[in-house]
Order: C-alpha cells, then sequence, then structure tokens
C-alpha cells in the first residue's frame, strides 16, 4: 500500500491520511553558502501537517482502486487496514515507517514528530562556486549604480536588438500585402467560378 502513497503523493503534492493528518511536497528554493562558497540545488520537501482530516478522499480512493486493479470497495478497506497498523505503530518507540515518505513517532503529549525520508537530491553534491559569483555581484553594483545615466542612442538601439524587439525605424518589408491582394483575387476567382 506504501507504494501508492508515495505515488499519489508525489503526483498530486497532497495526501491526508485520516486520523494521522496531511503530508504536502513543497519546493525549497536554491541556497548559497557564501562563507563556504557552495551552491544548493532547489529540491522538493516532504512537509507534514498534523490537522483535522476528512475521513475519506475520493480521488485517492479510485486512484488506489485504479492503481491495484481492485474495486472500491476493497481498496478503501486494505487502505483502513493500513492506516490502522500505522495508528498502532506510532506509539511504540520506532515509530510508523511509510516507506518513500518518512518515518512518524507519536509522543506523550499526542503530537506526531515526523522526519522525512532521505531526498535523492540530497545525495548530490552541492557546487563549488569560485570567484566569479563575486565579480559578478560587482559588476551588478556597477550597472546599477550607472543606471542613471542616460544612454545614446546608438546603446538604446544595441539594446533594442539584443532583446529582439524592433527598432525605432520601421522596415519597408511588406509581403503580406502582397499575400492578402492574392488571397482575395482567389476568393474572387471561387466565387465567380460557383456563383
Amino acid at each position: 500500500m506504501y507504494q501508492y502513497l508515495h505515488k499519489y503523493l508525489v503526483l498530486n503534492h497532497r495526501l491526508s491520511i485520516p486520523d494521522i493528518g496531511n503530508f504536502v511536497i513543497e519546493q525549497n528554493s536554491a541556497k548559497l553558502d557564501s562563507a563556504n562558497g557552495f551552491l544548493f540545488a532547489p529540491a522538493p520537501a516532504i512537509r507534514f501537517k498534523q490537522e483535522p482530516t476528512p475521513p475519506s478522499d475520493k480521488f485517492l480512493f479510485d486512484f488506489i482502486s485504479e492503481e491495484m486493479g481492485v474495486d472500491q470497495m476493497t481498496a478503501i478497506k486494505q487502505f483502513h487496514d493500513y492506516v490502522y497498523k500505522i495508528k498502532t505503530s506510532l506509539t511504540t518507540p520506532q515509530g510508523a515507517v511509510i516507506p518513500g515518505i518518512g518515518m512518524m513517532r507519536k509522543e506523550e503529549n499526542g503530537y506526531i514528530l515526523f522526519t522525512p525520508e532521505k531526498n535523492l537530491l540530497d545525495i548530490l553534491p552541492q557546487v563549488k562556486v569560485d570567484d566569479s559569483i563575486e565579480l559578478a555581484k560587482k559588476e551588478v553594483v556597477k550597472i546599477n549604480h550607472d543606471a542613471d545615466r542616460n544612454l545614446t542612442e546608438q546603446e538604446e538601439e544595441d539594446i533594442r536588438e539584443l532583446l529582439g524587439q524592433d527598432t525605432q525605424i520601421q522596415s519597408s518589408d511588406n509581403w503580406w500585402v502582397y499575400a492578402v491582394i492574392l488571397l482575395m483575387i482567389g476568393l474572387g476567382a471561387l466565387l465567380f467560378y460557383y456563383v
């Protein structure tokens, strides 16, 4: 059952388990450790929120029954049996493990601690950033200070060309006018022939 829950979570970015809580996939942004010169890539992270959940999720049950190739009642029964096993193992010292999602353990005050499973992106090494980043930062600061000066007409033209925008001087390429005239002549010939 755990593989279907994991697949549902990955596809829908949300999974609700009754009487336990909600799992949500959130995107962590990229991080720059400028002190050590490392760049960490953006990565998805599984978050757990212990909150009231709806007792049934029709989309989840439809998904499970389709993936397992059984009717919906069988899928619902197997899901509730699996949830019951999770709830009973939450109170044990080892906690409950849902492979692909993480480990949960219930404290004495009723709060559920969640530890997400290691993300495959955590295995990838971080990127060592060299001194070019510092040079780029200095260049950005320099450009920001130079933003107050007026650009010459040639510089404006070069910027428009780099951005792919039309220049101030309109081109005299009017090929489309001839295409429209030929279209009108063709339509007139068809009307003359069939009418």
